[in-house]
C-alpha cells in the first residue's frame, strides 16, 4: 500500500514517544510504498536537533536516529510541483504550507496521508488519517 508519511509519524517512532510509538511502527510496517515531500528530511533533522537540545537524546545519538529514518525507505518527492497546490490548500484551510505539502502529495498520489497532526486531520478528513486507522488499532 502507498501512503504519504508525515514527519511526526517518523519523529515519534525515532524518539520512542510512548503514546505514539506502537501506532507509528505498525503503520510503517504495513505501508509498502512510503512517500513524503522532500522537506520531511529537514523537518526530521530539526526534530532530532530539538530532542538533543532538550536532553531527550544524547548528541551522539542524533545522527544514528537520522540513519534509522533513512532506512525506512521513504521516497522523497521534490516539492517543486507541489508548492502551488499546497499554497492554495494552506490558504483555504488556514494551516501551514509546510503541512499542506504532505496533503498535496497525498491528493496527487491518490493515497492517504498518515499523520498525528490534529489540524490536518480536521481540515482534510478525506485525505489525512491517523496511523491507527490504517492498521485497525
Amino acid at each position: 500500500m502507498t501512503a504519504v508519511i508525515d514527519t511526526n509519524v517518523v519523529g515519534y517512532l525515532l524518539l520512542g514517544t510512548e503514546e505514539f510509538t506502537d501506532e507509528s511502527r505498525a503503520c510503517l510496517e504495513k505501508v509498502t510504498t512510503p512517500l513524503a515531500p522532500a522537506h520531511w528530511e529537514a523537518e526530521l533533522t530539526s526534530v532530532v536537533w530539538m530532542a538533543v537540545r532538550a536532553g531527550i537524546l544524547p548528541a551522539a545519538e542524533g545522527p544514528v536516529r537520522l540513519g534509522l529514518a533513512r532506512r525506512l525507505g521513504i521516497e522523497s518527492i521534490a516539492t517543486t510541483t507541489l508548492c502551488q497546490g499546497a499554497l492554495l490548500r494552506a490558504i483555504e484551510a488556514g494551516v501551514s504550507a509546510y503541512d499542506t505539502l504532505f496533503v498535496e502529495l497525498a491528493a496527487r498520489s491518490a493515497c492517504p496521508l498518515l499523520t498525528f497532526d490534529k489540524a490536518l486531520l480536521k481540515a482534510f478528513p478525506n485525505i489525512a488519517r491517523r496511523p491507527r486507522d490504517l492498521v485497525g488499532g
